[in-house]
């Protein structure tokens, strides 16, 4: 079965936070970072799981700016960062 919106982005964390694709694209973008970047997608979630709104590396992981700062999920107006 493909991943889609809704999905698990993999496993669940022992502990931290889960991560979960927010669109069809981002399921099939993830496979395609994971097939030609595997390390640093590793890197990647890693490092939302542990903490998502982290601020210790603004270059690296931020949240986005204007319109795409925010998105509704489920009614309710989530923060959208970047890593």
């Amino acid at each position: 079965m493909s991943p889609k919106k809704g999905d698990r982005v993999s496993v669940p964390p022992l502990t931290g936070w889960n991560v979960i694709y927010g669109t069809t694209e981002a399921a099939s973008g993830w496979e395609e970072l994971c097939r030609v970047a595997l390390p640093n997608a590793h890197r990647c979630l890693e490092a939302l799981r542990a903490d998502p709104l982290s601020r210790s590396n603004w270059n690296r992981q931020h949240q986005l700016r204007g319109r795409h700062a925010t998105k509704d999920w489920k009614g309710v107006e989530l923060e959208q960062w970047e890593y």
